[in-house]
């Protein structure tokens, strides 16, 4: 009964921690280029309960007077619960808006903007980007766009971008985004603002890719599909809270009741 208990309140420890993934999910449905997560779970290792003190389970298997336990059917599994494996991103692309603001750079296919941050680079889908008052290309919160010589420098916002990240000011040729990708997007971590860090170096952009002027990349989170994930959440926390409230009054009858001296 006991473990019984810990089955159930593991359980909802799971289902809180999947209810404020899927919060966080919905609230960032409006933020540019913004990826969704996805918890993944699995139970503990399971104890394999046998029939070891079954005589017709054991048959053939004395040996000089000793049962051996390990020839006996086995009954089930014992669970000790469940437990959170990973938190999984989902890099699939979202829908592209055009803006039609020249600072504004959407990107098709598995590549990144390379930024520089006080942290170091950092990598990022979210093209919202802005000319600050030294005409460099920078993030809202400040961060530098780099390209293939480092700060982009732009000077306003009369500036063209191909699909391959050259940069033209003025009509001439001034600096490519540097765009990368990675061997293994699971080497990728969320470090909060729109921004990744990557415990693997990346490598320049491969594969089929184009960067998008004057469009934006928006949240590949599907609200209706949150919300019926929300009420699945809500649903499993009651079940585990009704199981744990009823496992607590039949210790409370065990205890008050049959265990009681007379």
């Amino acid at each position: 009964m006991v473990r019984g208990q810990y089955i159930a309140g593991t359980g909802m420890l799971l289902q809180r921690r999947r209810m404020e993934t899927i919060t966080n999910n919905i609230t960032n449905v409006d933020t540019t280029g913004y990826k969704k997560e996805n918890l993944v779970s699995h139970t503990f290792d399971a104890v394999m309960l046998r029939r070891v003190n079954d005589d017709s389970a054991i048959g053939a298997a004395e040996v000089v007077g000793v049962r051996r336990a390990a020839s006996a059917p086995i009954v089930g599994p014992m669970n000790y619960g469940t437990q959170i494996d990973q938190l999984y991103i989902d890099y699939s692309s979202g829908g592209f808006e055009e803006t039609g603001r020249a600072t504004d750079m959407a990107l098709a296919g598995d590549v990144f903007f390379a930024l520089e941050t006080p942290a170091g680079e950092r990598y990022s889908r979210a093209g919202a980007f802005l000319v600050d008052a030294e005409g460099y290309l920078i993030d809202p919160d400040g961060n530098y766009a780099l390209g293939a010589n480092g700060r982009i420098y732009v000077g306003g916002d009369d500036f063209s971008v191909d699909g391959a990240g050259n940069i033209t000011v003025n009509g001439q040729y001034s600096d490519s985004l540097r765009l990368v990708s990675f061997e293994d997007n699971n080497t990728l971590r969320k470090q909060g603002g729109n921004l990744f860090y990557s415990i693997a170096a990346p490598v320049d952009a491969v594969g089929a890719y184009e960067v998008k002027q004057g469009f934006l990349e928006n949240s590949n989170v599907d609200v209706g599909r949150e919300m019926v994930d929300m009420l699945t959440v809500y649903r499993a926390y009651e079940t585990n809270q009704r199981m744990l409230t009823m496992i607590d009054e039949i210790v409370g009858k065990a205890v008050n009741d049959i265990g009681r001296l007379r």
